[in-house]
């Protein structure tokens, strides 16, 4: 299973450590999702650029 973080839409898998975090744990996060982007260098991507992502990872497109 994966979990959608709702504020940043980035994709964590259930044992990512960061979701043991306290910031993590903060969160609200969801399991439902459209369709998905993976960055790789945001800073010369200008597809992540215009979504706003600027580290590089697995985000949602949409989530429900």
């Amino acid at each position: 299973m994966v979990k959608i973080d709702k504020g940043t839409r980035r994709i964590y898998q259930d044992d990512d450590p960061y979701l043991q975090t306290e910031e993590g744990k903060r969160k609200e996060y969801s399991d439902r999702f459209n369709s998905s982007v993976l960055v790789l260098d945001a800073g010369r991507s200008q597809i992540a650029q215009k979504m706003g992502y600027d580290t590089p990872g697995l985000y949602a497109v949409k989530v429900r």
